[in-house]
């Protein structure tokens, strides 16, 4: 008998990511939709990624290596491979649950002018500890609706459609050409940009994929770009809005400003406050109840920054909880 062609792809960049690979993987193979083709691709891990992706027989897994070329590369060098109908990105150091991929299937298979999807992500502790409250795209986005077509508005500040959630239509995505690799970061929003003047995107109310927080992250490893290379990817979409091609389009390239003198600020003992640490990742830290991430933070934060009132006030105020402190406030006004 003739074997089924898969309809999804599912497409991993591998890049030395033995400590979280295990869980990646499995939650892929023990996905309740299992018409799927697997393809891991080794971007020149160092580690013993290759040799845990080597540790599995499932025959949907198709294995490749090559030579570290980055993320967006390694993606595009994946999408010729694909055979499936539909081609599902997804990290190596994320986790998803069972249906992910059912859901999106029976979306796309039943709205057919659709050419992608994406879902909710919740952001968990790099123990792998969910914090619930923190969610992308937040729960208002939707209004208790199923899903939200996303349009140009909606990427403000940050992208509704999170990469590694994405089922998109392979054919769409090679129309396109894949992803811009002048793009050191924010390749992403730059692609679903392309995608949106002539192609519909929704994002699912389903939370069901959970980014890990890890200081190998692109936000972590690009700082100040981030904001440089997506407010490139707005300037371009509004070129190709008035029905001219952008500036890579037509055979432009991208040239970085000089880094910001603030970068590397001037250090002061004891008098720097860490918001990298402080205003998002404690926080959510705390609510995922990850504690030994939490006192590490503290621990971090104190150092640089222990003269400060601000810094113990960060620290405090979000362990004691709002109540606490919203009655702590109402005490203090009524003696003064």
């Amino acid at each position: 008998m003739k074997a089924q062609t898969p309809l999804v792809t599912v497409l991993m960049p591998v890049y030395n990511a033995e400590e979280f690979l295990i869980p990646a993987i499995d939650g892929i193979l023990n996905q309740t939709y299992a018409n799927f083709e697997f393809i891991l691709i080794n971007d020149g891990s160092t580690d013993r990624s290759e040799k845990i992706i080597n540790s599995y027989s499932d025959p949907r897994i198709k294995y490749y290596s090559q030579n570290n070329v980055g993320v967006a590369k390694t993606l595009n060098n994946g999408i010729p491979l694909a055979s499936g109908k539909y081609i599902w990105r997804h990290d190596a150091d994320d986790i998803c649950l069972p249906d992910k991929l059912e859901k999106q299937v029976a979306f796309l298979e039943q709205n057919k002018e659709y050419c992608l999807c994406a879902t909710q992500v919740a952001f968990m502790t790099e123990s792998g500890n969910v914090s619930w409250k923190f969610r992308q795209p937040k729960n208002a986005y939707f209004q208790d609706n199923k899903y939200v077509e996303v349009k140009r508005e909606h990427f403000n500040p940050f992208s509704p459609i999170t990469h590694a959630t994405v089922l998109i239509k392979t054919e769409d995505l090679k129309n396109v050409n894949g992803y811009r690799t002048e793009f050191k970061t924010a390749e992403d929003v730059d692609l679903w940009l392309r995608l949106l003047h002539n192609h519909k995107a929704a994002v699912l109310n389903d939370c069901n994929y959970f980014v890990r927080l890890s200081k190998a992250s692109a936000t972590q490893k690009y700082g100040w770009k981030n904001k440089f290379y997506k407010d490139l990817a707005f300037q371009y979409f509004n070129q190709r809005a008035e029905g001219k091609k952008d500036d890579l389009q037509n055979g432009g390239s991208i040239v970085e400003p000089a880094a910001p003198d603030n970068v590397i600020p001037t250090r002061r003992p004891g008098r720097e406050f860490r918001s990298d640490l402080l205003n998002f990742n404690y926080a959510l830290h705390i609510n995922a109840k990850d504690w030994a991430a939490v006192k590490e933070i503290i621990l971090l934060s104190l150092k640089d920054g222990w003269k400060i009132k601000s810094t113990w006030r960060a620290i405090l105020f979000p362990l004691l909880g709002e109540k606490t402190v919203q009655t702590g406030v109402k005490l203090k006004s009524l003696f003064r």
